[in-house]
């Protein structure tokens, strides 16, 4: 049974299913045998939208367009928050049907786990708005809307350990890349920008975000408003600015989808994952002690 969980969620564009193996296959290299102690998974919280956007994207082509790619990633991004946001009451449509495919990549955690194993999620550009949005609804005592409302999904008990995992609440740490949040709030007023409690209401968890300079759909968090500095351990550069060894190349798109190969996130991840580890390592009873409480 494994002694952590690491879930990552996608960004803006088609999904592919591997687009965290980076990452991953670089803390395995790093980690060795410890490797065998952790789960992994990956949420794709936005399949169902696909069929639905390569359909549009497909129609679309039929005329002149130039800068395919471009059109492609915008187009897919910003379809994706629309068609979620548009029926967030409605039962049964789309926020509900993302917040659905979150919850089940956590209950098989905990299947492959435990209900109080220590959870890592990277979430990458809109993934990191989605998540927020989960994380939020199940902060929240009462909600009208997603999965939590009525008090969560039929078969778990409220306030059970089950429930508290399935509502991230063994959350360790959270890693956010190129993170969109702003482009979503920027609108609100700056006391109504509210960000999801790292410290309170049952939660403990260190809240790192990552964002290139370069990288036009990856904010910092930090400045949003007093919520978020309070909510967001640290904005991390991922190549600052005032570093010229790369050249200023302008606004790209590589650098948003560079996040799953960046140094500077893997590093960090090494550090945390294994503080997590030896920490769980420290509370794990020794053979000679559950073999005693067995043979109680």
């Amino acid at each position: 049974m494994a002694d952590l969980v690491i879930l990552a969620a996608p960004g803006m564009g088609a999904v592919d299913e591997g687009f965290a193996e980076p990452l991953f296959q670089a803390l395995k290299d790093h980690l060795g045998a410890d490797w065998s102690r952790i789960h992994t998974d990956t949420i794709l919280c936005q399949g169902h939208l696909q069929p639905n956007l390569e359909r549009v994207f497909e129609a679309m082509q039929k005329r002149d367009m130039d800068y395919l790619r471009a059109r492609k990633f915008m187009l897919y991004g910003l379809a994706e928050a629309s068609a979620q946001m548009a029926d967030i009451h409605q039962r049964g449509g789309n926020y509900e049907k993302t917040q659905q495919a979150i919850y089940q990549t956590f209950e098989r955690a905990a299947k492959a786990t435990s209900d109080n194993a220590p959870v890592i999620l990277l979430s990458h550009s809109i993934g990191c708005c989605i998540l927020s949005n989960y994380l939020w609804d199940a902060q929240r005592a009462t909600i009208n809307h997603g999965i939590w409302r009525d008090g969560g999904p039929k078969g778990v008990h409220k306030g059970s350990a089950k429930d508290l995992f399935l509502r991230g609440k063994t959350l360790a740490h959270w890693y956010t890349l190129g993170a969109s949040n702003p482009l979503w709030t920027a609108g609100l007023a700056r006391d109504q920008i509210q960000a999801v409690t790292s410290d309170t209401r049952g939660y403990n968890f260190r809240w790192k975000n990552f964002y290139h300079p370069d990288d036009l759909f990856g904010w910092p968090l930090k400045p949003l408003s007093p919520s978020y500095n309070q909510a967001v351990y640290r904005d991390f550069e991922t190549r600052p600015l005032a570093d010229w060894s790369a050249a200023s190349w302008g606004p790209q798109l590589v650098s948003h989808d560079g996040y799953w190969q960046s140094e500077m996130v893997l590093r960090n991840l090494v550090e945390d994952v294994t503080e997590v580890l030896k920490k769980t390592t420290a509370r794990r009873p020794s053979p000679l002690q559950r073999a005693t409480v067995a043979a109680v």
